[in-house]
């Protein structure tokens, strides 16, 4: 029987599957969102958010004045815009935007747009329309 260092198994015990489909949705301006896991799981001020852009739907534009967002796509196709500056986006693609950068996302398309959120440094009510 080998042996298993301390490392692996406290990260073993903390691994837990999330389901698809077993999430709470939250609806939001434009877009509906699923936390996956909140700060306690992440042992950080963090959390990780599936979020969903219904076709030709935008958000509008809006900043944190504390939390960095890693937007990662999933499925779908949409637009960013970060200060002005627009990136066109497609699965596989990754976007960070960093307090307190005005941000907005479209989808044109004709299919939902899907996309991962890691966000850090979370505080309650971090969210400022423009």
């Amino acid at each position: 029987m080998s042996r298993q260092h301390a490392s692996e198994r406290a990260t073993s015990a903390l691994m837990r599957p999330l389901r698809a489909g077993h999430w709470h949705w939250v609806q939001g301006k434009g877009y509906r969102k699923a936390v996956l896991l909140r700060a306690e799981a992440l042992r950080a001020p963090a959390l990780v958010q599936l979020v969903e852009i219904p076709p030709h739907t935008a958000v509008p534009p809006h900043y944190h004045k504390t939390s960095l967002e890693v937007f990662h796509i999933i499925a779908g196709t949409g637009s960013m815009t970060i200060d002005g500056a627009t990136h066109q986006l497609a699965p596989g693609d990754t976007l960070t935007c960093e307090p307190p950068q005005v941000h907005s996302a479209a989808n044109d398309s004709d299919q939902t747009w899907r996309y991962i959120v890691f966000k850090t440094n979370v505080t309650e009510e971090d969210t400022y329309w423009s």
